[in-house]
């Protein structure tokens, strides 16, 4: 699989994860969503949803313009590993969460958290994530 074909899916998930619950990478201000692209040098960029910034993925430090959290910049460096080095998203990401934690709901999208759990699965592999 080429690098365009994980963007491609990588951008699917995005969209789900933005179409459900609190829509993290979905910005209702501008009507826009963030996605991931690949310039003709093969660098990877995230194009922030709220900001409409083009960051570069591989600064070590602060993503200027990167509107989310430490955990949701997690997800997106393993976004990028996934596309530049083809290493396996972990699932985990997605849950599901023990019931100490958090109340089981560390990104606060109840229900819908299943939706993009399944999403994940069948984008990037079948197997089940366990709790942590």
């Amino acid at each position: 699989m080429s690098k365009q074909e994980r963007v491609l899916k990588v951008n699917e998930l995005i969209k789900v994860i933005a179409d459900h619950g609190r829509r993290f990478f979905y910005s209702t201000k501008n009507n826009r969503y963030a996605s991931i692209e690949i310039d003709t040098r093969g660098k990877i960029w995230w194009v922030d949803d709220y900001t409409g910034k083009r960051i570069y993925t591989h600064y070590r430090y602060g993503w200027r313009g990167f509107s989310h959290g430490g955990t949701l910049k997690s997800l997106v460096e393993a976004f990028r590993d996934y596309i530049s080095r083809n290493k396996p998203i972990n699932l985990r990401y997605f849950g599901p969460w023990p019931e100490y934690y958090c109340n089981g709901d560390l990104w606060g999208y109840g229900d819908d958290m299943q939706k993009v759990r399944d999403k994940a699965c069948e984008l990037f592999g079948t197997s089940a994530a366990r709790p942590l």
